[in-house]
Parts: C-alpha cells; structure tokens; sequence
C-alpha cells in the first residue's frame, strides 16, 4: 500500500500502478473512503450529530402549548439523571419534524407500558418508543451539559423555554446520534464512490492514445483509485481547517479532480508510438 501513496503523486507513476495487485488497491481505497468523509464527519461530531427521529426539530416548530407552562416543577433533569419529588406520571402530546404524534413522558417508574410512539424520561435514561410502542433505543443522561431545571423553564418565555428543552434533547441524544451518522454518511460515501470508480474505469475502456487501446477495465480500476489521493487529501485539509462552505466545495473538486488525473494519467503514461501512415 506504501508503494500505491509513493506513486500516486506524479501521472506517469500512476499508470506504472496498473500492474500492482488490485486487493491491494481495494483496502487503499477504504481508506481512502475514511479520508474522504472527514470533513463532513468532523462537523458532524461538532455540532453533536444528526436528529435521527426529528425530536429536538419538531418540538422547535410545533412550539406545543404545555411547553413550558404545564410542566412539573418538581422535576430536574441533568447529566446524572432526573430527579423528581412527586411520583406522578405526566404525559404530553406534540409531534415530530414529519407531522408524526410523539408523546413526551415523565416516568419515574421502571415498570409502564408503552403502545405509541412515546419518548419516556426515566430516572436514569430516556427510552424512545416506535408507533407500536416497541423500544427503539435507550440513552442515558450523561451528555446533558446544563442542569434543566422544570420549576425555571416555566418563569421563562416560550421560546427560551422550548430552545432549552429542545438543546437538552440533543445533548442526551448526541453519542448516538453522532455515531449513527458517522456510519451513514461513510458508508453513502464508499457507495458513491464505488459507483464513480466503476463508471470512471468503464468510460476509459473506450479511451485511446494516438488510436490504440491502452487500458483494460481492471487496470482503469487501479488507475482512478490511485487517482483519488490528492483530491482526497485536499478534502482532508479542508476537514481540518473546519469551514463548512469549503467543505461542501471539495465535494465538487473532488468529483471533477479525481477521473481528470487519471484520464492526464493514462495519456502521459502510455509510450505508445503514433501509428505510421503505411501501417494504417
């Protein structure tokens, strides 16, 4: 694999690695996918991940009326758990991001049943429940930065209350949904790319050099793979300095970089004589 970095910085070096052995290019080109990814990753694990189920999102747009006036002002919910005085169920209807009724509730017992879609606080986790009440996951308290506490949220306005609640949901919810969405984006990543390596090698069959063949498929495969290093670090530069605008430009450069090098690769590598007149 060291041979494939060594070489992939000049063309005529490029499409010498025709004739390397393609399982090696297969691991350079994994990772090759995790370079790729970075900089949209590293922004994904800034801002704390996607909103997988659309919670935090559809409580910031319905702004439901028992936010904060109807909440209990015995409870407090922080990073070691919710605690509460009184052992009262309170439940709460709104809906997520996609129209879906959510339920919201207060649970400070272990044993309950859930037939709905719910998002259940307990006393040392939150426990989301899909539409036929089974459990889809569970997270634990332990990434909520602030103390949330009910009995101030209610003296506080509306919209200070429901960015409040809705910041506690995606702190709690953060370590999942950044590892769920490192692996979405990543594998989406590998598949597009994958998809563009095939179609790269396949058009560059029909290339010609001075009107002669000069790659097969498999060796086009090798050529572009190689071809994605400098692209790839470039996006890698870009994911360090952590600039979201130039981020999603590299995506661009990147699409555009990668089949140009190994098309200048294979015309500079070839030594193909130009065919004389008296052979045509």
């Amino acid at each position: 694999m060291l041979k494939i970095i060594a070489n992939s910085f000049k063309f005529k070096n490029i499409f010498k690695l025709r004739n390397h052995p393609l399982k090696h290019f297969i691991f350079y080109f994994l990772i090759l996918v995790f370079i790729i990814s970075f900089p949209l990753n590293y922004q994904i694990i800034k801002t704390g991940g996607w909103d997988l189920y659309n919670f935090s999102a559809g409580i910031r747009q319905q702004y439901p009326d028992w936010l904060p006036s109807e909440l209990p002002e015995d409870i407090e919910i922080s990073k070691s758990g919710m605690y509460f005085e009184n052992e009262v169920i309170s439940t709460f209807q709104t809906s997520n991001l996609n129209g879906e009724e959510l339920n919201i509730i207060f649970m400070p017992f272990d044993d309950y049943d859930i037939n709905n879609r719910s998002l259940v606080f307990e006393t040392d986790r939150i426990v989301y429940y899909d539409v036929d009440g089974i459990q889809i996951l569970e997270v634990g308290y332990s990434n909520i930065k602030t103390v949330v506490r009910f009995s101030d949220l209610r003296m506080t306005t509306q919209a200070d209350a429901v960015s409040k609640f809705a910041t506690m949901l995606d702190e709690a919810f953060s370590s999942y949904a950044i590892f769920v969405s490192v692996v979405y984006y990543t594998a989406i990543t590998a598949f597009l790319n994958l998809v563009l390596i095939l179609v790269v090698s396949a058009i560059f069959i029909f290339v010609r050099i001075r009107y002669q063949k000069v790659t097969n498929f498999k060796e086009n495969l090798k050529i572009v793979i190689a071809s994605m290093t400098i692209p790839s670090l470039i996006s890698f530069i870009v994911g360090i300095l952590g600039v979201m605008e130039i981020n999603a430009f590299t995506v661009v450069i990147y699409q555009f970089a990668t089949p140009l090098i190994a098309l200048v690769a294979i015309y500079k590598g070839s030594k193909i004589k130009e065919i004389s007149n008296k052979n045509v």
